[in-house]
């Protein structure tokens, strides 16, 4: 299957991924900015998936202003049956966002097995907990070493792939509906 999206979407054997809506806050120049860091050290390319929000040109200034073009790969919409496919396929999912209510793509991502990097701010560190790189999403270069490590290292990205599944593991929606009861009985009294 990762084979067959990756073949349709004309994408590289290996690449990191964005999977999100482009817009200020996801921090997607960064991401871009970052990648073009070590585009000459990772023959992996960069697959940003997504609708067009608001305040783009960053993003697409970025991308044209890139010497590696060529290996990114801006996809749009990618629907529900084939992004946990193209999450699978992923080096690593990129998620620097700068301000998230909960956090559900990089969840999402780590169920799919992927190796996660994202911010240290905002829910994402109680999301993802120990089992992902976090950082300062505004560090251009903490964010280029991350995806380099990933990218060299095996048993760190292999690390990260099992830490996400556990922790993917512990959040279901029965558990969810059972702490929303909890709440609102410990609200009532």
């Amino acid at each position: 299957e990762i084979e067959a999206v990756r073949d349709f979407c004309n994408l590289p054997e290996r690449y990191y991924l964005y999977a999100g809506t482009i817009e200020p806050r996801k921090n997607v120049a960064r991401i871009v900015r970052a990648w073009e860091r070590i585009a000459d050290e990772s023959d992996a390319g960069l697959v940003i998936a997504g609708r067009d929000g608001w305040k783009t040109s960053d993003v697409y200034d970025a991308i044209r202003q890139s010497n590696h073009q060529s290996r990114i790969h801006r996809i749009g919409f990618v629907d529900d049956e084939n992004l946990p496919v193209l999450l699978s396929g992923a080096l690593a999912f990129a998620w620097p966002s700068l301000c998230e209510g909960f956090g559900l793509p990089p969840l999402e991502a780590m169920a799919c097995g992927a190796p996660v990097i994202t911010s240290n701010v905002s829910s994402l560190p109680e999301v993802v907990g120990e089992a992902a790189l976090t950082l300062d999403p505004t560090d251009i270069n903490a964010l280029a070493d991350a995806m380099l490590r990933v990218a060299k290292d095996d048993a760190l990205r292999d690390d990260l792939r099992q830490a996400g599944l556990d922790r993917a593991c512990r959040f279901t929606w029965d558990r969810t509906a059972q702490m929303t009861l909890e709440s609102y009985r410990a609200a009532l009294g």
